[in-house]
């Protein structure tokens, strides 16, 4: 958390406490399953060679260094897979948007596996390197413990749910004019209480991004720089919010919104002529899909085929109503748009 020049005591309200325990236990969930990858990893052999995570033309990339590596570079592909479910539950992306300036460096040789993130390099086994991975995947600060830190920040961090309220209390009260801008769904105002201590009032709308996102404040005498950065955490809203969403999709359409942690989005596919139709997701959600009939028959299902480890699936249809199913491949949640094509 950057140093804040109004010396900000953050404190998540009362709203954000359910919200906050179902996200641990997707931390949880999805540090269960990190280390159950890692086991199977460790019993495998990492072939030796130089290999790069990188930002290539088509999203995140493990690139061999020379031909002579390639072997390295499809286990270190297969490997990332871990890596990224991680980033995507812990950060909600794992689009490497920071790899573009700095590469992850991973090299296989007789005394382990040696990795050099831009922060440091180190040496262990395959499970070291997954670790660091997961952070550089996220765009978070270079770490061997992502998950640790992810609940660490949380105790910081205010959770403010979907369709809730929360509140940061501040130190002391802010200049006169000093506004706080959210991201968009999210409404803050700098107000005093009764006995005239100043904190941020926090309301999330119900389209709010879930994840992690900046509350910023900024002063007259400069607009445009913030003194101070409050961070946050846009969590599924209480009250039996379960996530599920509702929607059509159309041959020849496209299809947009937002999964909460858990949950399931439902489009219903109307097909009016017989004929092969693809299906697939973009963006950085790891979603997962399978298509079924109106009455629940499966037709088809994919995950991790698509662009970015999205999915990607087609099908043979004849007339009728089919129901297209969306999932976070680890439990978690985020945007989704995905596309209908006819072939």
């Amino acid at each position: 958390m950057k140093a804040a020049a109004l010396a900000l005591l953050l404190a998540a309200g009362p709203a954000g406490a359910a919200g906050l325990d179902a996200w641990l236990s997707a931390l949880a969930r999805a540090e269960s399953d990190f280390e159950a990858a890692c086991e199977t990893l460790r019993a495998a052999e990492a072939p030796a060679g130089l290999v790069w995570l990188q930002l290539g033309p088509n999203g995140v990339e493990i690139a061999p260094a020379t031909p002579e590596d390639a072997a390295a570079a499809a286990f270190w592909a297969e490997a990332a897979l871990g890596a990224k479910r991680a980033a995507e539950t812990l950060y909600g992306q794992a689009a490497g948007a920071g790899l573009a300036a700095q590469p992850v460096m991973i090299e296989t040789g007789p005394e382990g596996i040696s990795l050099h993130d831009g922060a440091a390099l180190t040496t262990g086994d395959a499970c070291d390197a997954l670790r660091r991975m997961v952070s550089a995947l996220g765009g978070a600060a270079p770490t061997s413990s992502p998950f640790e830190a992810a609940r660490d920040e949380a105790g910081e961090t205010v959770s403010l749910p979907r369709g809730g309220a929360a509140v940061a209390p501040l130190a002391k009260a802010p200049p006169d004019g000093a506004v706080a801008r959210g991201p968009d769904g999210v409404l803050a105002e700098i107000e005093l209480d009764g006995e005239g201590a100043a904190f941020v009032a926090l309301e999330a709308g119900a389209d709010a991004e879930l994840g992690e996102t900046t509350l910023r404040i900024y002063t007259p005498d400069d607009p445009f720089r913030a003194v101070a950065e409050i961070p946050l955490l846009i969590l599924p809203g209480e009250g039996g919010e379960t996530g599920d969403v509702a929607g059509a999709l159309s041959p020849g359409e496209t299809a947009e919104g937002a999964l909460a942690l858990g949950a399931e989005a439902r489009l219903t596919v109307e097909v009016t002529e017989p004929g092969r139709i693809a299906f697939a997701s973009e963006g950085a959600t790891d979603l997962a899909a399978r298509l079924e009939t109106a009455d629940g028959a499966a037709v088809a299902a994919d995950d991790d085929s698509g662009a970015d480890y999205g999915f990607s699936l087609g099908a043979d249809l004849r007339p009728g109503r089919y129901v297209l199913i969306l999932t976070h491949c680890c439990g978690g949640g985020g945007r989704y748009h995905v596309t209908a094509t006819r072939e």
